[in-house]
């Protein structure tokens, strides 16, 4: 009885809450999608996944060239505009790419589901969100 204690005391303090594993793959766990519905998120999921890294990859290329040129006082101004311009557009197709997504993600789910995965994705986008601000490479 004095180790239980103890023990459980322990597992109070480095176990961590349930509410506080708020994970995607988690969330989706949760949902309670059938074993067809599960295999249509993983199919949909594997077809968006390369694109998006082949997005981010992209978008960072042109970030660190724009940091660059930002760096040097003589830096061509219309080659630092069009690459803003390129980062733009790319940001702007990871989220459409995002957003076909989600939409397809949500076609596979039930009402209640859907209701749950759209509530999630919501509150995570606005937790994810920053203040628009524009950025100043070096200046």
């Amino acid at each position: 009885m004095t180790i239980l204690f103890p023990l459980l005391l322990l597992l109070l303090l480095f176990v961590p809450p349930l509410y506080g594993q708020n994970s995607y793959m988690e969330f989706e766990r949760g949902l309670g999608l059938s074993h067809s519905q599960k295999t249509q998120v993983e199919g949909i999921r594997n077809r968006y996944v390369n694109e998006w890294r082949a997005l981010k990859q992209e978008s960072i290329k042109k970030r660190v060239e724009l940091q660059e040129l930002s760096k040097n006082p003589a830096a061509n101004p219309e080659r630092i505009n069009k690459l803003r311009g390129e980062i733009e557009d790319i940001e702007q197709s990871r989220n459409n790419l995002y957003n076909q997504y989600r939409g397809e993600i949500s076609r596979t789910l039930n009402e209640e589901q859907r209701e749950r995965y759209n509530s999630f994705c919501d509150t995570e986008q606005k937790q994810n969100m920053r203040p628009f601000r524009q950025r100043r490479y070096g200046r």
